[in-house]
């Protein structure tokens, strides 16, 4: 039986904080949707309309945002660390689940009615996130895809996806070649920075991946430069908005944030730009201009904090920065002159590779990913993903202290095993709480789960033996053994 790609294909979501795209697998590589408006990337935004109840999202979402911002909501992907976090749009709650299943959706739905009704159906949805999110982030994102009515076939790290769209035009380039590089990905977008180093193996048989290390903040992007330009605006002007309601606030920062944008965006072309706000406050205008040193000189701090990380990975990999062959840029903010300045000092010029589109990449790859989930034979050659730990992981211990079992940049699949005891007499249950993160206490990390066994035959402290077994499989899936006076108690705790 022969499947129709264009009306039942394979689909890659790569779901940004700032823009969000969807890609298909259309037989001889991935082809990228554009949106119901045209372009390739919808802006990651949703809007509640409290009086029709109507929802928008995109780019109308956006503009109607700038009339009214108390029914807006951007930079979703950011809240996604706590799916009970309410957001209020119009009056009305929306957690980040909630509002990312809206983006999703519209992706979705803007393919799907580019065909007759009732004949499109995506076999299988491949969803992104960053390398560096945690278990729980991984999950809401899953959620999301569920309650979009997504058939979520996978969920995949972005820096792997701009990897495989970087591989794909090696294979289309050179068919025959055979060898192996080291490959950096670059991933700054609009909320989340990660950097994965990578082995990229090329034979006529397989595509081999292996994650060598991992790094990033999910809480640096694009955003936080927008917020620099800001500020930078109202101080060149003598201008405050705290004198203002709330409503009116957010309407004036929204109008600063919208140039600001601009700016931003202009400054990786040329080295100034005038910048114009009317009625930034009502009667008062903006009429400037921002230099491209001047922009680079705000997002300083980030510049050297993101140097850190690269510094960091070095170390955790070691690797020099010449043993790197190559580096993919991969989000809207890896285009910053400045962001290529600084690897090109730190890597070399020759080593930034600019074939692939950053804004793009990440969904061309997870299309690919969809395909291969799909039907393993799609590439006529083996793909193989080895990754590693990108946090710790561990349970908590008397007074609060993290104690880690599997340490974070390990290679996976691995296990791990611990020997525990009680810190007081007679006990007859214990909860063991599985946790995420780096910090020295678990309050500092991020609790995961939590499994429990009851039951127990009692015991002065320190003389029962509890074991526990880490076991993180390929497919990124932390199991959790506990061994107890005979009894065994078992967990499964999923990330990707």
């Amino acid at each position: 039986m022969v499947t129709d790609n264009e009306l039942n294909p394979v689909l890659g979501i790569d779901l940004g904080t700032t823009f969000s795209s969807i890609a298909r697998w259309d037989g001889r590589g991935p082809r990228v949707y554009q949106t119901k408006t045209g372009p390739e990337t919808l802006q990651s935004v949703v809007y509640y309309n409290p009086q029709t109840q109507e929802i928008l999202v995109g780019d109308l979402a956006y503009h109607r945002g700038l009339v009214n911002p108390e029914n807006m909501a951007f930079g979703v992907k950011r809240y996604m660390d706590d799916a009970h976090q309410n957001l209020l749009l119009g009056g009305q709650n929306f957690s980040p689940i909630e509002l990312s299943s809206l983006i999703l959706k519209r992706l979705y739905n803007d393919v799907t009615e580019k065909f007759p009704k009732g004949r499109f159906g995506s076999r299988g949805t491949v969803v992104t996130i960053p390398y560096y999110f945690k278990a729980h982030q991984c999950e809401n994102t899953r959620k999301a895809a569920e309650n979009a009515d997504i058939n979520c076939i996978g969920i995949l790290q972005e820096p792997i996806a701009a990897s495989l769209s970087y591989a794909w035009q090696l294979v289309q380039n050179y068919p025959d070649r055979q060898g192996a590089e080291k490959i950096l990905v670059f991933d700054l977008g609009g909320g989340t920075f990660d950097l994965t180093l990578f082995e990229l193996i090329q034979t006529k048989e397989k595509l081999f991946f292996e994650v060598l290390a991992t790094g990033g903040d999910d809480r640096l992007g694009g955003m936080d430069f927008d917020e620099c330009l800001v500020q930078l605006l109202l101080e060149k002007s003598e201008l405050s908005l705290e004198q203002l309601p709330e409503i009116e606030r957010r309407k004036s920062r929204l109008k600063l944030l919208e140039r600001a944008i601009e700016a931003k965006i202009t400054l990786s072309a040329t080295k100034e730009t005038p910048v114009s706000v009317f009625d930034v406050i009502p009667g008062q205008h903006i009429d400037t201009k921002v230099t491209r040193p001047e922009f680079e000189n705000l997002i300083q701090v980030y510049l050297n904090k993101i140097e850190g990380i690269i510094e960091k990975l070095w170390a955790t990999a070691n690797i020099s920065p010449s043993d790197v062959d190559r580096v993919i840029l991969a989000g809207g903010s890896s285009r910053i002159p400045c962001m290529k300045t600084l690897l090109w000092d730190l890597i070399g010029e020759d080593k930034v590779y600019g074939n692939a589109n950053p804004l793009l990449c990440v969904a061309e790859g997870a299309a690919m990913y969809a395909a291969y989930l799909d039907d393993r034979e799609v590439f006529g050659r083996e793909l193989e993903i080895r990754t590693r730990t990108c946090h710790a992981l561990g349970v908590a211990t008397m007074g609060g202290k993290f104690e880690v079992i599997i340490p974070a940049n390990l290679k996976t699949p691995c296990q791990r095993k611990k020997l525990f005891t009680t810190s007081v007499d007679n006990v007859t249950d214990v909860n063991i709480n599985v946790y995420q993160g780096s910090a020295a206490l678990v309050k500092d990390n991020t609790l995961i789960g939590t499994l429990s066994i009851a039951g127990l035959p009692q015991r002065i402290r320190d003389e029962l033996d509890i074991w526990v077994t880490f076991k993180v499989s390929e497919e990124q899936s932390l199991s959790v053994l506990i061994e107890v006076a005979g009894m065994r108690h078992t967990g499964v705790f999923t990330f990707t």
